[in-house]
C-alpha cells in the first residue's frame, strides 16, 4: 500500500504564484519532486502534513485519532514522544505537530515535548519542533502560563560488553545460517525421497493438499469482514486520510493567539464571497443578514496560505498581525439595472435576474 498521496482537488500549488512547494521544501527524504509524491521514498515523518496549508497530503497514519487518544488521557500533563523515545507511545513520529496543536494542548494541560531522539534520527523534525515550541513558549509567557517542558537531551548510547557483542553475533549467525542450513537439508531430503513416490501416491497427495488449501481459503473468508471476503488484497488496507492540524486544534479548544495568522479587510470588498469558496480550512464564512453581507473570520483555522489575498478580485484582503475573531458587515451592492441588493459574481454590477433577461 502506498504511504502518501497528494489530493489534487485540495492542493493549491497551481493557484498561487509562485507555486506552493511547502511539502517539497520540508521533506527530508525527497519524497516530493516537482509537486509529485514518491511513496517509495516516504519515511512517514509527518512534516509534509504539518506544513501543507490545505491538508492536501494524505497518509496511511491516522494522526487525528492517535493524537486524540494521547491527549484524552485523564491527567494534568501530556507527554508527546515518538515510539523511539517511548516504546509505548502511539505516535510513530512527531513531525506532524504544529504550533497550533501545541498551543491547543498547552493552554489546557502541561506539555512535555520529547525531541531528544529527533536530533540524531531526523534533524529536520528536530529543527521543526524546536521552532514550533519556541513560538508557543512566547504565547504562553504572554498569557502567564508555564512554558513547554522541552526534553531535548540526547539519549545515552547503550554500552555493550564484549560478551554481549559475541552473544548477539552468535544469535545473528544462527538466524542467518543455522535455519537456512536446516531448511536446505530438509529440502534436499524431501527432494531425494520424492523420487521414490509413485504416480498414484503423488495424485493422492495432490488431492489432499487441494482439499486442505480449499478448507483454509474458506476459513479465511469466514474470518474476513463481509466487505473484504472474496476481494483483492488492496481492499483490506485502510484508506489514506488527510490530517488538518488547524481543524484538530480548533476542535480541541484552541483560542486565538499569536501562533495563528490574522486577516484584515480593506475598503473595496463587493461581497462576492469568492474568498469563502477558496479557503481550504473554512477560516472564512459568510451569510446574508438583511441587506448586508457578513464575513466571519476564525484565525484558529487560518494557515496563512495567502489564497484569499492573492485571488480576491478587489484586493480587499491582507494578512495581518494580532489575530482575533472578526465579523465584517459589508452592505450588499445594488444592481445597476433594477436597483435590488445582490451578491455579485466576481466584479459584475448587474444581478443574475437582470443578466438572464
Amino acid at each position: 500500500m502506498e504511504k502518501i498521496r497528494l489530493a489534487a482537488a485540495r492542493c493549491i500549488k497551481g493557484r498561487l504564484q509562485p507555486p506552493c512547494r511547502a511539502c517539497e521544501d520540508v521533506c527530508p527524504a525527497g519524497a516530493f519532486r516537482w509537486g509529485v509524491p514518491h511513496p517509495d521514498l516516504c519515511i512517514e515523518c509527518g512534516l509534509c502534513t504539518a506544513v501543507c496549508p490545505a491538508a492536501a497530503v494524505e497518509t496511511r497514519l491516522d494522526y487525528a485519532a492517535k493524537l486524540t487518544a494521547v491527549v484524552a488521557a485523564d491527567a494534568s500533563s501530556v507527554r508527546l514522544a515518538c515510539a523511539k523515545s517511548a516504546p509505548d507511545s502511539m505516535l510513530p513520529c512527531l513531525g506532524f505537530l504544529t504550533r497550533g496543536i501545541l498551543w491547543a494542548i498547552a493552554s489546557q494541560k502541561e506539555v512535555q515535548l520529547d525531541i531528544g531522539s529527533c536530533r540524531a534520527c531526523l534533524p529536520a523534525v528536530h529543527a521543526h519542533l524546536a521552532r514550533e515550541a519556541a513560538a508557543v513558549d512566547v504565547v504562553l509567557a504572554a498569557a502567564g502560563r508555564a512554558p513547554l517542558r522541552l526534553l531535548d537531551a540526547e539519549p545515552a548510547a547503550r554500552e555493550y560488553s564484549r560478551r554481549d557483542f559475541f552473544r548477539r553475533f552468535r544469535d545473528v549467525a544462527k538466524e542467518k545460517f543455522g535455519q537456512g542450513d536446516a531448511a536446505g537439508g530438509a529440502g534436499e531430503s524431501a527432494a531425494a525421497g520424492a523420487h521414490d513416490v509413485g504416480p498414484a501416491d503423488r495424485m493422492a497427495c495432490g488431492a489432499v493438499a487441494g482439499e486442505r488449501a480449499g478448507a483454509a481459503s474458506a476459513e479465511a473468508d469466514r474470518e474476513l469482514p463481509p466487505d473484504a471476503a472474496g476481494m483483492g488484497q488492496d481492499s483490506m488496507h485502510p484508506a489514506l486520510t488527510a490530517f488538518s492540524a488547524p481543524a484538530w486544534a480548533f476542535a480541541h479548544g484552541a483560542q486565538p493567539a499569536a501562533v495563528h495568522a490574522d486577516l484584515a479587510l480593506y475598503s473595496g470588498c463587493n461581497a462576492c464571497g469568492f474568498c469563502v469558496r477558496l479557503c481550504p480550512h473554512g477560516a472564512l464564512a459568510a451569510e446574508i443578514e438583511g441587506e448586508d453581507f457578513v464575513l466571519a473570520f476564525t484565525p484558529q483555522l487560518c494557515t496563512a496560505c495567502g489564497l484569499c489575498t492573492a485571488r480576491c478580485p478587489k484586493s480587499a484582503l491582507r494578512l495581518a498581525a494580532s489575530p482575533t475573531a472578526k465579523r465584517w458587515r459589508i452592505p450588499l451592492p445594488r444592481c445597476e439595472s433594477c436597483g435590488a441588493p445582490f451578491r455579485p459574481i466576481g466584479a459584475s454590477k448587474v444581478c443574475r435576474a437582470c443578466m438572464e433577461k
